[in-house]
């Protein structure tokens, strides 16, 4: 079979209806079997008892149930391969390079400037990592060009890299769900990879953004979805952010947060519900799982893309971000928890609930061990 023609709705369809009519007739010659050696005599005795009708019934009501079971049961959803963008090493940019950067702008204040370097001190940042080339030009440079000349070099890239890693290729691309929170240009990413990666004409294409640091999480989450509908398809899901456009020239203090926590990356997953893919698969996708704090003013609030004083845009983070992130997980353990945990241990949290309202007031509820394997896999994904 043609690789560009195998994944063609028409023939996919024919294929499906041959496939059909091939488990029916299967269906039908393992019913029927038993009757081929029967005589005239053994027909009438069996119509006379209406066990043929009985029979027939129960055969039909069988295949229908079989059949019921096989198209509406989970499909099984595996992680093929994944590829982290890496920039190139002219990117390379040290703390002490990007303060220099920051004070070459000329619109920081010095206590800005010294805000920003305490920032990535205690952030963690190291001096490894890596920034857009338009960011350490004089002047910086943070037009629409720049932006998506950035996120191209990241998306593509990473696009680029898994595919090799999989050995799969563009046409073979079922479903593409795409995520960037504050860089959305017109066209969307999905269609700007549709056309640099010549997709197939049917493929599923979603571009999510204004979602934050969840974007990715949910995106495989939509991508899980749509597997659960379109069998043997092949899913891709991209996850980036911008630095140009994140970028921030100004003194808000809320607003300059973003410059010293954020860098250049993204990266690209390919998923999969073949059956056939179980044996060459890293992972296999069980729970996902989503808490909507959006009704929340604090949590609403705790991130906001807005305008200073004097124009400038940027990104705000409030102060009430860890406490939200913290009630966001904490929700999310509790319902995941009782998802992967081990029985032994679910029986002793049980055991402990019961004591606790039953017995004695002051006997103190069974903790979580986070150490157990199950629990630190599925703490990854939260």
């Amino acid at each position: 079979m043609n690789p560009e023609n195998e994944h063609d709705p028409q023939n996919n369809f024919k294929f499906k209806l041959k496939a059909l009519n091939l488990l029916f007739l299967a269906f039908f010659a393992i019913i029927l079997d038993p009757f081929c050696t029967f005589s005239i005599h053994d027909l009438v005795h069996i119509i006379r008892h209406e066990n043929l009708k009985t029979n027939t019934i129960s055969s039909f009501s069988l295949i229908f149930l079989a059949t019921l079971y096989f198209r509406n049961r989970r499909r099984k959803v595996y992680l093929l391969n994944f590829a982290c963008y890496k920039p190139k090493p002219d990117q390379r940019c040290s703390k002490e390079r990007i303060m220099k950067i920051f004070a070459g702008t000329g619109k920081f204040t010095e206590e800005s400037l010294a805000f920003q370097k305490k920032i990535m001190e205690k952030s963690g940042v190291g001096d490894k990592t890596y920034v857009p080339r338009d960011m350490m030009a004089v002047p910086v440079k943070k037009g629409i060009a720049a932006a998506k000349k950035e996120t191209e070099e990241v998306i593509f890239g990473a696009i680029e890299e898994v595919l090799e890693k999989s050995g799969m290729k563009s046409k073979d691309i079922g479903i593409l769900v795409v995520n960037s929170s504050v860089f959305n240009p017109v066209p969307s990413w999905s269609a700007m990879i549709a056309n640099r990666f010549k997709l197939r004409h049917d493929v599923l294409s979603y571009s999510l953004g204004g979602m934050g640091c969840s974007a990715g999480v949910i995106a495989i989450d939509v991508a899980k979805q749509l597997l659960q509908v379109h069998p043997r398809t092949y899913a891709l899901v991209v996850s980036a952010e911008n630095v140009t456009k994140d970028s921030y020239l100004g003194n808000n203090r809320a607003m300059l947060l973003s410059n010293t926590l954020f860098r250049v990356g993204g990266a690209a997953i390919l998923l999969s519900n073949h059956p056939s893919d179980h044996y060459r698969s890293k992972y296999e996708l069980v729970h996902t799982l989503r808490t909507h704090e959006g009704g929340n003013d604090a949590s609403y609030k705790c991130v906001h893309e807005e305008e200073d004083e004097q124009g400038n845009i940027g990104i705000a983070l409030s102060k009430n971000l860890m406490a939200v992130a913290g009630e966001a997980l904490k929700a999310n353990i509790s319902t995941l928890a009782p998802l992967v945990l081990p029985w032994s241990e679910l029986l002793l949290v049980v055991t402990s609930l019961v004591a606790r309202k039953f017995f004695a007031k002051k006997v103190s509820l069974r903790s979580v061990d986070l150490k157990l394997e199950g629990f630190r896999v599925a703490m990854w994904t939260v």
